[in-house]
C-alpha cells in the first residue's frame, strides 16, 4: 500500500509546471506557460509575487520585487532565456520605489507601463527619473510588443497609491495586482471596498485559468472569487447590522465564517476592519461615496435603499444589480436610512425601496420602532411629484407611518401575508408598459395581500392562492404629479426575485419609471 501512494505522488509532481533554473535569490519561481513565469518571495517582503514574459523582442517584467537589487534581480531572469531589452509593468506601488525603479531603469528597464495613479505617486516626490520612460494609462490598453497580446487594465480607485491588472488572454494568465491578496491580510482602512468588489467584477468574466495574485500563494485557480466572496461577505454582514438599526458597538460580535479565509487564523479581518466597511456604509459616506453623480452624467442614477430585519441585503443586491445594468442605470445602494434625503434625492431620476419601516436595534423585546421622519415623507413625496420615478418593492408598504404621506403616496398599505409557499401571479392588464412580455407564473414567495386605492392606482397583478381561497393586489402603478410609481408585491425569497418574470417587471418597470417606451433596453 505504501508503494502505491508513493507512486501516486510521484505521478503528480511529474504532472506539475516544472520550476525554472534561475539563481536561488528568486523564491519559488515558476514558468507557467513557455515564456511566461512567476515568483514569489517571503514574509518579511508581504508575500509579495512579480513575475515576466518573453516576447519576440523584448521582456515585459511585472512588478518590482521588494529585498532585491535591480541587478541581482534581473541577473536571475536573464539566466530563464528570455530576450533584452526589459520593460516594466507596474500593477501597484510601495514606499521607496522610487528608488528601486531609478536603479533597474540604470540597470537597462526602457519604458514603464502604470495607471494614472501609481504615475502620480511616483512622480510626486524629489527622484528625477531619466528620459521620462512612463507610459501612464487610464484605461485598458495592449501593451504587447505585436506579436502577441498582453492587456494593461488600470484598477484605480480602490487603494490610495492606484492599482492594475495584467492579462495575457492567449494563455488566459491574469496578474490581478494588489487587487487579490490569497493569502495575506490586507488592511482594509484606507481602501474603498466598493470600488474594489467592481473591479474583481470587471476582472471575473475574464474567467482566467492561471490567477498571479499580488500577495499570497497562487496555486489556487479561484483566488479572485474567493476575494470577491470574503468583501462582499465583509460588506454583507456590516450592512445588514445597518439595516437593523444595530449600534456600531455591535460590530465586534461580528466574523467570518472559516471557508472565506486562506490562511488562517492570518488573514482573518479584525475589528479596524469591520469599522472601515461601516463608515464606509454610512453617512456621510454613504449613499455617494466620494462620486455623487453629476448633472452631466447622462446615464440615469438611482437611490436604493435596501435590508431590514427579515431581508439582509446581500442577497437583495445581487436580485436588484441585473435590473439595473440591463436597464443602463447606476445604482446607488445603501442600507443607511439616513442617506435618504432631500439633497441625495435631488441628484437621482429613481428611487428604489426594498424595506420596512422598522429599525430593530436590540434583540430584547420592545426595541423594535419606526425610522422613516416627516421630513423624509415630505422628501419622498416631492421628490416624486416633481417628476421622479419611484419603485416599491416587497414589504416596501410595511410598518410606515399610518395615514402619513409615504403611504398616501403609494395608494396602499401592509396588511400581512401569508405563508411561505407556491402560489400564482396572474397579469391583470398586459398591455401596460410595465407588464409587457410577461405572462402569468407560478412562485414560491410569500403572498402579501395589500389593500389599494382602486380609484388612483392602476391594478396590473394579482396573487391567487393554490386553494383559490386568498385573491389580493400583486401591483400597481400610479402617476402622482408629473412622477411616476411602481408597486410590485413579489421577492421575498431568493428564487422570487431572480425569478425571469419578476427580472422582467422590474426592468420593465425601471424604464417606465424612466418614461422610455421601450421594454427592455438592449
Amino acid at each position: 500500500m505504501q508503494r502505491v501512494r508513493f507512486f501516486v505522488v510521484a505521478l503528480a509532481i511529474c504532472t506539475l509546471p516544472r520550476p525554472a533554473t534561475a539563481a536561488p535569490t528568486l523564491a519559488h519561481l515558476q514558468e507557467l506557460k513557455p515564456g511566461i513565469f512567476a515568483s514569489g518571495f517571503s514574509h518579511s517582503n508581504r508575500s509579495a509575487n512579480t513575475g515576466w514574459i518573453a516576447q519576440s523582442d523584448q521582456t515585459l517584467l511585472i512588478d518590482l520585487p521588494p529585498g532585491l537589487e535591480a541587478g541581482t534581480y534581473l541577473t536571475a531572469v536573464k539566466e530563464t532565456g528570455v530576450p533584452q531589452p526589459f520593460a516594466l509593468a507596474l500593477t501597484r506601488y510601495a514606499k521607496g520605489d522610487e528608488a528601486r525603479l531609478t536603479a533597474f531603469l540604470s540597470a537597462g528597464v526602457e519604458r514603464v507601463f502604470c495607471s494614472k495613479a501609481i504615475h502620480e505617486r511616483l512622480t510626486a516626490g524629489t527622484v528625477d527619473f531619466p528620459d521620462n520612460p512612463f507610459i501612464p494609462l487610464d484605461k485598458k490598453a495592449s501593451i504587447g510588443d505585436g506579436t502577441e497580446a498582453i492587456d494593461f487594465i488600470p484598477l484605480d480607485g480602490i487603494f490610495p497609491d492606484g492599482a492594475a491588472a495584467l492579462h495575457h488572454p492567449d494563455h488566459n494568465i491574469l496578474f490581478t495586482g494588489p487587487v487579490v491578496s490569497n493569502g495575506p491580510h490586507v488592511a482594509l482602512s484606507e481602501t474603498r471596498t466598493d470600488a474594489w468588489v467592481d473591479a474583481l467584477r470587471r476582472l471575473e468574466p475574464l474567467s482566467a485559468q492561471q490567477i498571479i495574485p499580488g500577495f499570497g500563494s497562487w496555486e489556487d485557480a479561484d483566488s479572485l472569487k474567493r476575494q470577491l466572496r470574503y468583501l462582499v461577505e465583509l460588506r454583507r454582514q456590516v450592512g445588514y447590522l445597518i439595516a437593523l438599526g444595530r449600534p456600531r458597538a455591535h460590530l465586534q460580535e461580528l466574523t467570518l465564517p472559516a471557508d472565506y479565509l486562506v490562511w488562517m487564523p492570518y488573514d482573518r479581518p479584525n475589528l479596524e476592519d469591520f469599522e472601515h466597511v461601516y463608515e464606509e456604509l454610512t453617512v456621510p459616506s454613504a449613499p455617494y461615496g466620494d462620486t455623487p453623480p453629476v448633472p452631466t452624467d447622462e446615464r440615469p442614477h438611482a437611490l436604493v435603499l435596501l435590508g431590514d430585519g427579515p431581508h439582509e441585503p446581500g442577497h437583495l443586491e445581487e436580485g436588484l444589480r441585473p435590473v439595473f445594468e440591463a436597464t443602463g442605470v447606476t445604482p446607488h445602494f445603501t442600507v443607511d436610512v439616513r442617506a435618504l434625503t432631500e439633497e441625495n434625492l435631488s441628484r437621482v431620476a429613481l428611487l428604489v425601496f426594498f424595506r420596512d419601516g422598522l429599525h430593530r436595534p436590540h434583540t430584547g423585546p420592545d426595541s423594535d420602532h419606526g425610522w422613516m421622519t416627516p421630513e423624509q415623507e415630505k422628501a419622498i413625496v416631492a421628490f416624486v411629484e416633481k417628476g421622479g420615478g419611484f419603485l416599491n418593492l416587497h414589504n416596501s408598504l410595511g410598518l410606515y407611518p399610518e395615514n402619513g404621506p409615504y403611504l398616501e403616496l403609494i395608494g396602499g398599505r401592509y396588511a400581512g401575508h401569508g405563508p411561505l409557499e407556491r402560489f400564482q401571479v396572474e397579469v391583470v392588464d398586459p398591455d401596460h408598459p410595465v407588464t409587457r412580455g410577461v405572462t402569468s407564473f407560478r412562485v414560491a414567495d410569500e403572498q402579501h395581500t395589500p389593500p389599494f386605492d382602486e380609484d388612483r392606482c392602476h391594478l396590473l397583478l394579482r396573487n391567487r392562492s393554490d386553494d383559490g381561497k386568498v385573491i389580493s393586489a400583486a401591483g400597481w402603478t400610479r402617476e402622482p404629479g408629473r412622477g411616476r410609481l411602481c408597486y410590485l408585491a413579489n421577492g421575498h425569497t431568493r428564487e422570487a426575485l431572480r425569478h425571469p418574470m419578476v427580472q422582467q417587471l422590474m426592468r420593465n418597470a425601471v424604464n417606465w419609471l424612466l418614461d422610455r417606451d421601450v421594454q427592455e433596453r438592449p
